[in-house]
């Protein structure tokens, strides 16, 4: 990395740590903590800053040989690392608050059986303890160096574990995008939208860090992420959850409810796992490729040969020899304490998955030695190491890089792919009792592991693809079947409210219909309309009632008075009729007509007796509206009993009536009876004289009927 990347990544990491510090203490201040709704944000905020500052303190001290440097370098990685397994774990908890639609305490995680029951997503406990158990790892590295190392110089080298950091950095991420998706119709658009952009700034960095290396990508993902959340917490007002909520007031979007019909739960349930299994299934192979593709970095490796080898020792990862070619050896011109020789050398790569992408041999020399113009892939250079007398002498052989003009075939042309060789040399002029055989050689090399070469990554390769496709069919028919069931409930609900609503309406015309006919009447038009409706009944009793003087009190009033006083007084008397089981036939204009017996099968002598309450009644009716009103009336009432004949006639606007002699015998003793009197015929007085005092008979002209006994009640 040089100096201008790391300077922008120091200045980028402070400057992003900074914004997102200030947002914390923003959202903080005005509330305590304890009672902020917006807490697990503050925290994310601050957490993420902590997160930045150490990345960029990691960047300042690598490096730096000092003791400071030392300890601040370990420490800030460590920080950086911790975090990155934190994050996740606050994104997936917000989201949960979201989806719950409440203000979620910590202390749920002490009992995760008893939340999941209240509705908490499961995917917040796995979260948690890969998670907690990424954090434990990580304590475990700083020991035995399961995901990096320090060199001398204080620098910072990958080791073989790194990747399973990696999952543990990914794996919480998957799964909250899931958990998101997966309770999409619970949260509001744009509360979904604002979650899922924040959750894909860390895999953005991801992308970034395996093209673009130098840059803390996915840290600056996550500064990136936790300003998104704030800026959209403060447009949207959301998650104003008070601890006390009969204290305050809850200023949050209006939340979309979910009913689950409890024969889903179950097909739900298995889908959810089917997703979460795909998620976490696609993201390790979309990695798994892009690492096949890409290959793993290997840090460098130190091979220190104390003892040559003259040939490859296949139970090696690397080989390498140096040795004089024996056919090639002369005096330098004629010094017999000085020869040239050619010195041959070769890079042995017993590895069948890794390349040797870069290497760096060092030789230990006698002193006075020469190399001649020349030498083939290599970079050749002598080095004194110390002062004279105790000085040491090195040759050091190196890939030739693009800048190197002993480069002429192309820097990939000098790497040494798996169980292939690399020969190097060169022409060197020495003192005679120099022997490359005595030699010390340290073999520095870099390389790239290229994982589609072994059968474990090639089984998890396939393993892996198999569950992602059977995950992904899995969740796509059961997601197919719930949506089918779900339109099915749909379906049923609105079958169920049109069926409601056609009841209701059956209802309200059935009603109407009562309000025209008599019950019995109705329910024969109700099984036959074309029925024939013609009764003749033998024991009824009817009544006429006539309002006094009515037709001249309505030339002095206006008509909402007049239709108002008839519709309170006769509203009365209906209520009456409805409780004394008295059959209302009809009003015409101020009159009304009743009649009992018509159904059933009482006696003549209890229908009379009937009537005659009825009439009472209406007289007791008729002195309470007077009471409480400015327009005093007085009724005529007259009562006859006998046979008649009942039916409907008409197709429209059809009405139940009654005919015969007794009908006409009632109107006829109504017209010729007294002001708030009951004027009863011969015929009703002798089937209630038992029951019912009387005046003596009084014998009046009756019109076609002749002169008639009638009496008053």
């Amino acid at each position: 990395m040089n100096d201008t990347i790391r300077i922008i990544s120091i200045v980028v990491l402070f400057g992003l740590a900074f914004f997102c510090m200030q947002a914390g203490i923003f959202l903080l201040s005005g509330h305590k903590f304890k009672n902020n709704a917006r807490r697990t944000l503050i925290l994310t905020l601050f957490i993420t800053g902590v997160l930045l500052v150490f990345d960029a303190l990691a960047y300042i001290f690598r490096g730096n040989p000092t003791p400071l440097g030392y300890y601040m370098v370990r420490l800030s990685n460590f920080m950086v690392f911790s975090l990155n397994c934190v994050l996740p774990f606050f994104l997936c908890f917000y989201s949960t608050e979201f989806i719950k639609s409440d203000f979620l305490e910590l202390k749920i995680l002490k009992n995760p059986v008893s939340s999941v029951k209240n509705g908490i997503p499961v995917h917040l406990f796995v979260v948690f303890y890969i998670c907690l158990l990424g954090v434990i790892l990580l304590f475990v590295s700083q020991f035995f160096n399961l995901y990096y190392y320090f060199d001398d110089h204080n620098f910072y080298h990958r080791n073989a574990l790194y990747p399973l950091s990696v999952v543990f950095g990914f794996a919480p991420g998957l799964i909250t995008v899931a958990m998101l998706l997966q309770h999409k119709k619970v949260l509001q658009k744009n509360i979904f939208i604002s979650l899922f952009v924040y959750a894909c700034f860390p895999f953005a960095g991801i992308f970034f860090a395996l093209f673009f290396y130098g840059f803390s990508w996915i840290n600056i993902g996550y500064g990136a992420g936790a300003l998104h959340l704030f800026y959209s917490s403060i447009k949207l007002m959301e998650l104003e959850f008070y601890l006390d909520k009969r204290e305050g007031i809850r200023l949050s979007p209006n939340y979309k409810q979910m009913t689950t019909v409890p024969e889903m739960k179950r097909r739900i349930a298995r889908s959810h796992l089917c997703q979460v299994i795909c998620a976490l299934s696609g993201g390790f192979l979309g990695l798994l490729i892009i690492i096949s593709i890409t290959g793993i970095s290997i840090p460098e490796k130190k091979l220190i040969i104390d003892k040559p080898y003259s040939e490859n020792d296949r139970s090696k990862p690397v080989c390498l020899t140096f040795l004089r070619n024996t056919e090639k050896v002369w005096n330098d011109d004629g010094d017999l304490t000085r020869i040239g020789a050619q010195y041959d050398g070769v890079i042995y790569n017993n590895m069948k998955a890794t390349i040797i992408t870069d290497w760096n041999v060092t030789i230990d020399i006698s002193e006075d030695c020469a190399i001649d113009p020349g030498p083939w892939n290599g970079t050749f250079s002598i080095t004194q190491i110390g002062t004279i007398p105790s000085a040491q002498y090195v040759m050091t052989v190196r890939k030739p890089h693009d800048e190197d003009q002993e480069n002429i075939h192309g820097a990939d042309f000098y790497q040494v792919t798996p169980l292939k060789t690399l020969g190097f040399g060169c022409i060197m002029y020495s003192p005679a009792y120099f022997s490359p055989s005595n030699s010390k050689i340290v073999f520095a090399y870099e390389s790239v592991l290229k994982p589609l070469s072994y059968i474990g990554f090639d089984v998890a390769l396939v393993l892996l693809s198999i569950l992602f496709i059977v995950s992904i069919t899995i969740s796509f028919t059961e997601g197919k079947l719930i949506r089918i069931e779900e339109e099915n409930r749909k379906l049923e609900d609105t079958v169920r409210e049109r069926t409601k609503e056609l009841q209701e309406e059956k209802n309200r015309s059935e009603e109407l219909l009562l309000n025209i006919l008599p019950k019995e009447v109705a329910k024969r038009l109700a099984v036959d309309k074309n029925a024939k409706i013609a009764d003749k009944i033998e024991n009824a009793s009817v009544l006429f009632a006539d309002i006094v003087g009515f037709t001249k009190i309505t030339s002095t009033l206006d008509a909402d008075t007049v239709v108002g006083a008839l519709n309170s007084l006769y509203s009365r008397i209906d209520e009456r009729a409805k409780r004394e089981g008295i059959e209302k036939i009809k009003t015409i204009g101020d009159s009304y007509m009743a009649a009992s017996g018509l159904f059933g099968s009482e006696s003549a002598e209890n229908n009379a007796l009937a009537i005659v309450n009825f009439a009472r009644g209406m007289l007791e009716d008729i002195e309470d509206f007077n009471a409480k009103s400015n327009l005093k009336l007085f009724m005529r009432i007259g009562i006859n009993s006998g046979n008649l004949i009942a039916g409907v006639i008409g197709k429209t606007k059809f009405v139940y009536d009654i005919w015969g002699d007794t009908v006409n015998v009632a109107s006829r003793m109504e017209s010729s009876g007294q002001s708030s009197k009951i004027h009863v015929s011969e015929n009703t007085m002798a089937l209630i004289k038992d029951a019912v005092g009387a005046s003596a008979p009084v014998e009046m002209e009756i019109k076609g009927k002749g002169r008639m006994k009638t009496y008053f009640l």
